[in-house]
């Protein structure tokens, strides 16, 4: 890709269950952190899985509005990291992913409280960040499920490269939801104790909770105000299974074309790319799938580290690609690939290369940020060092 008008992150801000500072929740990951416990107030209520991965241990805190706070909480940091305040916004778009919207509000009309269902809509984020910064470009939420965080940000590169917008506020949220807990727990997808991706003996994922926004806008209107250039926006790649509601083509054929269309948007090669932080469930067939297709694409003789982070942080759904975006930025300016926690056992059938420790990477210049939703929506978001 050409340097003359790349799309930078210039801010990162993230909330998520090991903590609000992206650097240190990094940190705690290469020391094989994790977030997950038990919920006693999930065993109350009679959840078959009452381990998960929750932003507070305040389980008062009032839920409604839970998922606007933990965005707002997100955006003021990812605005302070990249040196800018409310003044500075302009023309600034607003690109929001979610899966549930505030969950809560659903879950109170369920049990018969009169609620504003419109007001529990996933547009709420967008609509509430933008009114609280005053903000006059776009709003845009995508409702993409678990790859949605990576469409709001490659869309709003798309839009500042194309002019459309100055700047973009781009990312995910989403707050702890019971009604996922009871869905995906009926699915049998969910680990009662560890989620542990790539192992031989995973068991399923663990769902979480959080918030991720990215500033971005063109490396030349950075440079000019002496922002950070934290990282490189590279291309969005996009694919569709059309094979079964929840899972994945096997042969990992959908996830292949995702990922291929990314490199030749970016216009780099497949040996270019030095991590892949994966989608990476702990489901049997999912982890399957996406090793599959990471050997059709990157090859089995050298191929980059693959990593999921939802060992240690759970699937943030909606927030999961925005949650590991940010921490995609703070892997390039480390030059440091970050492992998989939870591995003990690897999964030996699977022909990927498992980052299983803190692994120092000098040349590290792409990282491949994946993410797949069910009914077959693949992601592959292409992130580069900014220097």
């Amino acid at each position: 890709m050409t340097t003359a008008d790349r799309v930078v992150v210039t801010g990162v801000g993230l909330v998520c269950a090991l903590g609000e500072d992206a650097d240190a929740v990094f940190e705690r990951i290469l020391a094989h952190e994790f977030a997950a416990r038990e919920w006693p107030d999930l065993a109350a209520a009679g959840f078959p899985v009452t381990a998960a991965n929750r932003v507070t241990v305040d389980t008062v805190e009032p839920a409604a509005g839970r998922g606007r706070r933990l965005a707002m909480r997100a955006v003021a940091a990812a605005l302070e990291s990249a040196h800018t305040d409310a003044a500075d916004l302009g023309r600034t778009g607003v690109y929001v992913g979610s899966t549930m919207g505030e969950s809560a509000g659903f879950e109170a009309r369920a049990d018969g409280a009169v609620q504003d269902l419109d007001d529990s809509s996933a547009h709420t984020f967008a609509t509430e960040i933008a009114r609280r910064l005053g903000t006059g470009g776009p709003r845009r939420t995508y409702g993409t499920a678990c790859a949605a965080g990576n469409y709001a940000i490659g869309s709003a590169a798309r839009a500042i490269s194309a002019g459309r917008v100055e700047s973009a506020i781009a990312g995910g949220v989403e707050p702890f939801s019971r009604i996922a807990m009871v869905g995906f727990a009926r699915l049998r997808a969910m680990s009662r104790d560890r989620c542990r991706p790539f192992d031989r003996n995973r068991r399923g994922m663990q769902l979480g909770e959080g918030a991720a926004f990215l500033v971005l806008e063109r490396e030349s209107a950075a440079r000019r105000r002496g922002a950070p250039v934290r990282a490189v926006v590279g291309g969005l790649g996009l694919s569709g299974d059309a094979h079964h509601p929840t899972a994945p083509r096997p042969d990992g054929s959908g996830i292949t074309a995702a990922m291929r269309q990314a490199l030749e948007l970016t216009g780099i090669g497949a040996r270019d790319v030095g991590w892949i932080n994966a989608h990476g469930t702990g489901t049997a067939q999912s982890d399957a799938a996406e090793a599959r297709a990471v050997a059709a694409v990157f090859g089995v003789d050298d191929p980059p580290g693959v990593s999921s982070l939802k060992g240690a942080v759970g699937h943030c759904m909606g927030a999961a690609t925005a949650v590991e975006a940010a921490l995609s930025v703070i892997a390039l300016g480390r030059r440091t690939l970050p492992p998989n926690v939870g591995l003990l056992d690897r999964d030996e059938e699977l022909p990927i290369d498992v980052v299983t420790a803190a692994r120092p990477s000098p040349d590290l210049r792409w990282v491949m940020n994946c993410g797949y939703a069910f009914g077959g929506l693949n992601s592959a978001l292409l992130l580069g060092a900014a220097s």
